[in-house]
């Protein structure tokens, strides 16, 4: 995680900037993370995922590839706050460790973590916290599982979404977006569920 936090590539994001050597940085501090763009590539193939368009850095020379990308942040950042909507429903009122985020595609990271009693979330962060679960994952994974398309269990199975960090604080996290699944499947939504 140090050596993630140290290197100043490891923090572009790659909406904005190329991020190869970020993630060449991300598998050796993540070992076998890069398998999430492999599990990806695969269920995008199988359609179990949505293709869409590859999300690395854009093209200084074309507008309309700046305007994508910029309107697929703003889609990822939306759709990382109906997670988080949906995990502090899926909470009720028990606190998880805290957790950052990271798209394998453009290096986005995201952090969430517990202030006054409630889930923040800080998209665009500069990286995780030492103690953080770390999950890596990418932008369609993120879309499939805030649309309810996609459990996290699946997402697991299929390689879509690891987790490192200390086992019990693994365990937790994955068992916040696994109550998402539940709640789901009892047809209950985050603005139903009592807080």
């Amino acid at each position: 995680m140090a050596l993630v936090a140290a290197v100043p590539a490891a923090q572009s994001c790659g909406y904005h900037d190329p991020a190869n050597l970020s993630q060449g940085m991300l598998n050796w501090a993540y070992p076998d993370s890069l398998h999430v763009r492999t599990a990806v590539w695969m269920a995008q193939r199988d359609g179990v995922l949505a293709n869409g368009e590859a999300s690395s850095g854009p093209d200084a020379q074309d507008p309309q590839a700046l305007l994508r990308q910029m309107a697929q942040l703003r889609q990822t950042a939306a759709n990382l706050g109906t997670l988080q909507k949906r995990i502090v429903s899926a909470l009720d009122g028990r606190e998880t460790p805290s957790f950052s985020v990271v798209l394998i595609g453009p290096m986005l990271w995201t952090r969430f973590h517990v202030v006054d009693g409630s889930l923040a979330m800080a998209v665009h962060a500069d990286g995780p916290a030492v103690e953080d679960v770390i999950l890596v994952t990418d932008a369609p994974v993120i879309a499939s599982l805030a649309a309810g398309q996609l459990g996290p269990a699946e997402a697991r199975r299929r390689g879509l979404l690891r987790a490192y960090g200390r086992p019990q604080d693994v365990e937790r996290v994955e068992g916040a977006f696994d109550r998402i699944a539940s709640l789901q499947a009892a047809g209950v939504s985050a603005d139903e569920h009592p807080r």
